[in-house]
This record gives structure tokens, sequence and C-alpha cells, in this order.
């Protein structure tokens, strides 16, 4: 019924219809098994191992993009070809357009060679060629129009794909790519999650910390842990020798690092602090072995420590020292890695603000304490000198007052004396006149007689003088009585003030102490 041609054209289209149902088989099967995966490494792998089997190919890898150094390095593998074929592939990096991994990134289309021997600068194609491996091929991963991988398969058997089968693998391509932009969504958004669960402990432990010393071990703790770091460690800033120096420590990166570090001091600019400490910014390197001046780099290096990241603590907006973490694996740093990390320093950098801000005050408190103290002492002082002076203007008065008696007495015997003086004088008269009558007899009396009377004239004079400087005095012991009772007037006001101030330096002690405490 059929010709030998019709056969054929039969056998053809049945061989391609079952090529073209293995296809789908292993789309669907790779669609499936992309539904399940919970991880870019677990999507890899399964990929890897699917295309392999369900396509045939002897042996699979997947090449990851280092941005920073612009090339693709090896990841993850799936089957086998040879142990050599393998260590040339894991010391291996194609750089954008070398190899078969090179030539996908370039194009970022599906690459095929017949033989890996028509790719001469692929580092791995020499050894590929002794294991017997021949045909290859490559996809490139693509994420928000940039590659970001490549995947390849190799096999010992020289193939001619079909434009079918090379269509369903460039299908399968943008499937991963779809697959990992996803999953690394998914991975992006938990660690944004890890982040700011990292990020509000901080701030918990930062507002609890009853001490500078318990905020830095918190927070190297916490960073530390809930960042996925090894080890962390905090330098202080030696103003005197203005270095960084070792403070305190996180975590374990091997006996020989840590004698290390605990020696190690960083001048600004040197090493991973000093860089971080005149940048005042975040530093991270995915390489501790690119910081050939840091003085714990060959001890890094020997604990297998790769990644590390250094952050300035500010207070008051001056640098007063890093902390610094490190990672036995190479990390990629991320803006919202960044982000967050910079968002703890700043927490740590207020806590240690508000702590020495305590301090501050209660230094001022414990001056003020002294002063008030030594206030005190001299109000004390004041008031004992102004009692003190409050009993001398009482005895000064009553020694005025005495004073003042006395000079009234004395006016009492002026007067007493003016007036004998005055009946004195009327006496002599009277002998006079007496005198006068007697005639020459009375001559020698009448001389007595003016003399006395003479005598008591000038005892009249002096007793009115003695008077008026008697009243004088009286007079400037009434002004000095008067004095003294404003003396003692003022001296009582300046008890009174005196005991207020006191109750008042007694209450601003009280509430002094109590803020200290």
């Amino acid at each position: 019924m059929f010709g030998p041609r019709n056969a054929q054209t039969i056998t053809r289209l049945q061989s391609e219809l079952a090529e073209a149902a293995a296809e789908v088989e292993a789309v669907t099967a790779i669609v499936q098994a992309m539904e399940k995966v919970t991880s870019p490494d677990e999507a890899i792998g399964t990929i890897l191992r699917l295309v392999r089997e369900r396509f045939g190919w002897a042996y699979g890898s997947y090449w990851q993009m280092d941005a920073a150094a612009g090339v693709l390095r090896f990841a993850q593998d799936s089957g086998t070809v040879n142990e050599e074929f393998r260590n040339v592939t894991l010391r291996a990096s194609f750089a954008e357009g070398v190899g078969l991994s090179g030539r996908a990134w370039r194009t970022r289309d599906l690459v095929f060679v017949r033989n890996l021997a028509d790719v001469p600068d692929c580092v791995r194609a020499p050894e590929a060629m002794r294991a017997g491996v021949r045909s290859g091929i490559c996809f490139p991963i693509i994420e928000a129009g940039r590659v970001i991988g490549t995947m390849d398969f190799f096999t010992t058997a020289e193939l001619e794909p079909s434009e079918g089968r090379l269509s369903a693998l460039r299908a399968i391509g943008v499937l991963a790519s779809g697959t990992l932009v996803r999953l690394h969504e998914i991975v992006q958004q938990e660690k944004t999650a890890q982040d700011v669960e990292a990020v509000s402990t901080v701030i918990r432990q930062m507002t609890q910390a009853s001490s500078r010393d318990e905020a830095l071990r918190s927070a190297l703790e916490t960073i530390r842990k809930d960042f996925d770091w090894q080890y962390g460690s905090f330098w202080a800033l030696d103003e005197s020798a203005n270095v960084l120096r070792f403070a305190l420590e996180s975590g374990d990166a091997g006996a020989e690092f840590r004698q290390v570090t605990m020696t190690a001091s960083f001048a600004r600019g040197v090493g991973l602090s000093g860089r971080a400490w005149d940048r005042g910014d975040l530093v991270f390197v995915e390489d501790l072995g690119e910081l050939t001046d840091c003085v714990r780099r060959p001890a890094a290096q020997a604990a297998g420590v790769k990644s590390g990241v250094c952050l300035p603590i500010r207070v008051g907006g001056r640098i007063v020292g890093t902390m610094d973490f490190f990672a036995t694996r190479t990390l990629i740093m991320y803006p919202g890695r960044e982000s967050a990390l910079r968002n703890t320093a700043f927490l740590v950098g207020q806590a240690l603000e508000r702590f020495a801000s305590t301090e501050q005050l209660h230094q001022a408190g414990r001056e003020l304490l002294d002063s008030i103290a030594e206030v005190e002492r001299n109000v004390s002082s004041a008031s004992a000198v102004a009692e003190n002076s409050e009993n001398l203007a009482a005895e000064a008065n009553e020694q005025v007052a005495a004073l003042g008696q006395a000079s009234s007495e004395i006016n009492n015997v002026v007067r007493a004396i003016q007036t004998i003086a005055a009946q004195t004088k009327l006496l002599a008269l009277n002998a006079t006149i007496e005198a006068a009558r007697a005639g020459e007899s009375g001559k020698g009396f009448a001389v007595v007689a003016g003399e006395v009377k003479e005598l008591s004239t000038e005892t009249e004079r002096a007793t009115d003088e003695v008077s008026a400087k008697v009243s004088a005095i009286q007079s400037r012991v009434d002004a000095v009585t008067s004095s003294l009772a404003q003396i003692h007037h003022a001296v009582e006001e300046i008890n009174q003030t005196q005991r207020l101030i006191g109750g008042v330096l007694k209450e601003q002690v009280a509430v002094t102490g109590a803020i200290l405490n």
C-alpha cells in the first residue's frame, strides 16, 4: 500500500514525533519539578539532572556570574566524565566570549558545538577531548535583562540535534531563568524579612542594654548570628595613638586568626577596619585575600575566611570604633543587606551615645553635688559668722546703752556741780557785800570772796563745756544705738536668708541624688 519512500517518511515522522514527545515530557517534568523546588541551588541541581537524564547528556554544570571579577565561575554539576575533567572544571573561569559558556554569555542565546575541539579558547577542551567528550551545548540564565549564569551539557557522542531539540533546550533555559528569578525574589524577601528582624532585635537589645559593654557584646552577637557571619569583633579608637585596637569579639574563626586579631592594630586607611574608618562608611570585600595590607589576611586565609564587612560606629558624629564580621564562604552583598547593616551600626552608635550622655550627666551631677556641698559649707560658715555678728551687735548695743546711761549720770553730776557753783557764787557775792560793810577789817575777806567768785565762775564755765560735750556724746550714742538696731535687723534678715538657702540646697542635693541613682 505504501511505497519505500512513504515508509521512510513515516519512519522519520514517527522519530520526530517520538523526539517531540520526549522533549514535551522532559519540559513537563522540569516544569513540574520547578513547582516543588524551594531554593535556587535545588532548582539548578534539579534542572541539571533532568536535562542530563532526559536528553542523554553525560555531564552538566552551572556557572555563576562573579560580577566583581567579571567572569563566570563553577558553582554546581551533575553527572561525571572523569576526575581530571572535573578538576579542570572546578578551577576554570570564563570571561565574556571565551569558551562555550562565554559565547552563550555574549550572544545571550543557546550555543551548540558538534565537537569541543572547535572551541580552542576553552580551558576544558584538551581534558575533555582526552576523556572522550565530543558535543556540547550551553544556554544562558538571564535575570532582569542581564546574564547571571550559564548551564552547559556534554556527551561522549557527536550529536546533530534537531531544531526542535534546540528549541526545547532554549525553552528549558527560559524556564530555568524564570524559576531562578522567582526563587531569587523569594530568597530576597526572606533575607529582607531576616534583615528586618535582625534590625528589630538590635533595637530591642540596644534599648534594654544597661551598659556600653553590654550593648557592644549583644550587638556583635546578634549581627553575627542573624546576618549569618562566623566571626565578629569591635575595634575601639585609641585617640592617643590614632589607631584602632581590638576590644571585643564574638564567634570563632580559629585560634591563629583570634591570636592575630587580639594583637593587631589598624591605622586609618589600613586593612578592612582602617578603610571603614577612613571612608566613614560600610566596606565589604568578597575575598579577604584582596586586602594585602591587612595583618590578619594570612591567618584568615589559613582559617578559610573568605568574605568580610566592616561598619564604622559613630557617637556624636565622630567615629569611635568599627565592627567587622567575617564568613568562611564567599558572600555577595546586596543593597538591602548593606542598608540593614548600616542601620544596625547607626543603632549601636545611638546606644553608645546614650550611655556617653548618661555618663556625662552623672559626671555633671557629681560635680553639681560637690558644688552644692561646697556652697552649703560656705552658707553654714556664713550663718555662723552672721550669728556671731548678731551677738556682737547685741553686746555692742548693750555697751552703748551703758555708755548712754553713764553720760546721763555725768550730766546729773554736772548739774549738781553747776548748782553748787551757783550757790558758791551767791555766797561769794554775799561775803563781798559783808566785807565792804566791815571796812578796812573786811578787805582780806573781800579778796578771798572775790577769788571764790572767780573760781565758781570758772567752775560754771567748765561744767557748761562738760555738759555740752556730754550732750554731744549722748547724741552720738543715740545715733550708734539706732545704727546698731538697723545692723541687728539686717543680721536677722541675713540669718533668715541663710536658713532658706540651706533648705533649698538640701532639696537640690536630694533631687540630684535621686536623678543620679
